[in-house]
């Protein structure tokens, strides 16, 4: 695809951004490492996931960045990229101002990640996290308790502190159980057929 942007002339004036929903299968042999679990997982190895964008004229070839974003992201950034405005209520945020090298302080947000499955493996239910800056909390089968994370200390995830730091697990949860409310007034499956 590069390349016949590039043959046909377009890609000084085509922004192309490459990334994933969520990380390797590892029933499959994937390999997420050094990340904690891979897809149908709420750990890193489910979430982190590289993400690649090519301007050429744009964005300087070779440069790299640590900035956190989501693919919710992405619809802003090529707004922003259009000189477009969208809707002030969407979720996501342009990270275009770091694609063009410019230094921009991380947003303060918190970030809800949820899978619906609704199948038998998950009891029709959902699995969760929540991150606020370095801290996520995060419920990876809906059959097991909430997990509590330092991902700066602790990225790999091997370190549960939800009995040890209970102040910052409340404040959590609290702020997961309002994104879970807002998720649920969204249908997420057809109704039953009656029959």
């Amino acid at each position: 695809m590069l390349d016949t942007l590039d043959r046909s002339g377009l890609a000084t004036n085509t922004l192309v951004i490459f990334t994933s929903d969520n990380g390797g299968v590892l029933a499959n042999e994937a390999n997420n490492s050094p990340w904690r679990g891979g897809k149908q997982h709420i750990y890193e190895g489910g979430l982190r996931v590289p993400c690649a964008a090519r301007f050429p004229g744009r964005i300087q070839p070779g440069s790299h960045t640590e900035r956190f974003t989501s693919t919710m992201d992405i619809f802003a950034t090529v707004c922003d990229a259009l000189a477009l405005h969208p809707h002030p209520d969407i979720d996501g945020l342009s990270f275009w101002p770091t694609l063009l090298g410019q230094t921009v302080p991380e947003p303060k947000r918190d970030l809800y990640f949820v899978r619906r499955e609704g199948g038998v493996a998950y009891g029709g239910k959902t699995i969760e996290a929540y991150r606020r800056g370095n801290w996520k909390l995060l419920q990876d089968s809906p059959f097991a308790p909430l997990e509590l994370y330092d991902l700066k200390s602790d990225p790999l995830e091997t370190t549960n502190l939800a009995a040890k730091e209970q102040r910052i697990f409340n404040q959590l949860a609290a702020g997961l159980r309002k994104q879970i409310q807002r998720g649920g007034q969204v249908p997420w499956q057809p109704p039953p057929k009656t029959p």
